[in-house]
């Protein structure tokens, strides 16, 4: 083998290495993160909205887990809900109502190839099912997401809406005014290949 052939035949065997660790590397978060709770209002219009950025994803085997943190402990290293209401005594009854201490986080997990994962500078956007745990019961569940790539970095965005009895939680209720029952959630977070 002459070495023109040689250099050209060992460019072509890096590049062909090179595209098979790219097209295989896996997603992972990187940067802020944020999770949004709304429970509309059910008697007298009591609602409870929530935000939290202890939010992560993580590729492994060609399955996304996002994970959502539900048990945070406070500056007064009391357990609370990572929800954050704006009213910490009703952090501390959602983390009571959802027994975070119990079931400390929240997780759906999908197959990577349900989703349309955009090349760079493209989007994409679609609907897709995944297995969604809360409150130690797991349920297939169908979300909506939408992605942006540049570079190695994926913004993605996510909605959907889980019926609190499906995960055997009571409606929250104070002094005998209650939530609805079915929460709207959103996510946006981003990876990186």
């Amino acid at each position: 083998m002459s070495i023109r052939h040689y250099r050209i035949a060992s460019a072509a065997t890096f590049a062909a290495l090179s595209f098979t660790l790219l097209a295989s590397a896996e997603l992972k978060s990187i940067g802020p993160a944020q999770i949004e709770m709304h429970l509309p209002g059910g008697t007298a219009g009591l609602s409870i909205d929530g935000k939290s950025s202890k939010l992560i994803a993580v590729e492994a085997g060609g399955v996304i887990t996002v994970r959502a943190r539900l048990d945070c402990v406070s500056e007064d290293k009391e357990h609370t809900s990572c929800l954050k209401t704006g009213i910490a005594m009703r952090d501390k009854h959602l983390w009571k109502h959802i027994q975070a201490d119990k079931y400390p986080d929240a997780a759906l997990v999908v197959e990577r190839s349900q989703l349309k994962i955009p090349n760079d500078n493209d989007k994409s956007e679609g609907d897709a099912t995944g297995s969604f745990t809360l409150h130690g019961v797991k349920k297939q569940l169908s979300f909506h997401y939408a992605a942006q790539r540049t570079g190695s970095d994926i913004q993605v965005q996510g909605q959907l809406k889980i019926n609190l009895n499906d995960y055997n939680i009571e409606r929250p209720s104070f002094s005998g005014v209650h939530t609805g029952m079915v929460a709207d959630i959103k996510v946006q977070f981003k990876l990186r290949e």
